[in-house]
């Protein structure tokens, strides 16, 4: 690297972002939060915080952990000086397209993995509703990736709409959820749904309102949201669809709608997954072949900034 210190580029990044990185004094909060830091001890965001407060602009857009990211803005939610890493980070991904280090190709081949890495993330929750707690080989982590996700409409009947479950429609109320009109805000907001037949908010919420506790309560996509709050944050009508699937999933495990040691087994079962994830962003982006260390940006800083 021939990156160097650089005030007029830090005020150029921070111009650019409004990311108020300068406002970070390394509490780590972020770090904390981080559900893939959390999974792999591999994505601080902290450390591109820093990349980005000193205009270190090579080493940012150089950096797989800005790939790493799942974009969920839970360090941003968290971060008691209203640094916003997650801007950061998505402002690196552009610059590292548009300055050569990452062709356009690659981020779109990134982008596809990702979207298929719900469908993974799925596959792990079935199993772990199933009793399997087992290791996740290569071989089952590809054959997941390229496995659509069932329909999980087909087994699901009106005729056993409005059960009366009394904290079912407690937590419904207690979200507004009534107040939904399913107009796809959250679903447009939330960074897992790419693939809807794997993660759709919208679909999750629309069950709430036609009382289908029974089937909410067993249904694998519940616990793929990642509790980033973007489905709250967007809905015109104010419904907190964060809370809601904070509470079902609450409830499947108070009404033992799940085994006893099904968190831990998802747990466990994320820590592989993301590793794998992680592992496979490396290969994509070229790591073994020199990916992050060329010796400077391919086309001038001052027009990549």
């Amino acid at each position: 690297m021939t990156s160097h210190l650089n005030p007029a580029i830090r005020q150029r990044i921070e111009q650019a972002t409004g990311a108020d990185s300068t406002m970070c004094w390394n509490c780590s909060s972020c770090d904390a939060e981080c559900p893939v830091e959390i999974a792999t001890d591999r994505l601080r965001p902290q450390r591109i915080v820093r990349f980005a407060n000193i205009g270190l602009f090579e080493e940012l857009i150089v950096s797989p952990e800005i790939w790493y990211c799942l974009t969920c803005r839970r360090c941003n939610r968290v971060c008691p000086n209203l640094v916003k890493p997650e801007t950061l980070i998505r402002y690196a991904r552009a610059a590292a397209i548009r300055c050569g280090a990452v062709s356009y190709e690659t981020a779109r081949a990134y982008y596809d993995l990702f979207r298929r890495f719900q469908r993974v993330r799925w596959h792990a929750v079935h199993h772990c509703l199933h009793g399997d707690d087992g290791p996740i080989s290569a071989a089952r982590w590809h054959s997941w990736l390229d496995t659509p996700i069932p329909d999980s409409t087909a087994s699901i009947s009106s005729q056993r709409s409005f059960k009366s479950n009394e904290p079912f429609r407690q937590a419904a109320k207690a979200a507004d959820m009534s107040m939904c009109f399913t107009c796809g805000e959250c679903s447009s907001a939330c960074p897992v749904a790419g693939e809807r037949s794997v993660f759709d908010p919208r679909f999750i919420f629309r069950m709430v309102n036609l009382g289908l506790a029974e089937e909410l309560l067993k249904l694998p996509s519940l616990w793929l949201c990642v509790q980033c709050g973007r489905c709250t944050e967007v809905c015109p009508q104010r419904v907190d669809g964060c809370g809601m699937i904070a509470s079902l999933r609450e409830l499947a495990v108070r009404e033992g709608k799940v085994e006893e040691g099904f968190v831990r087994r998802v747990r466990d079962a994320q820590k592989q997954i993301f590793a794998r994830l992680l592992d496979e962003i490396d290969e994509l982006l070229g790591l073994n072949v020199g990916f992050g260390n060329q010796a400077s940006c391919p086309v001038a800083l001052a027009e990549c900034v």
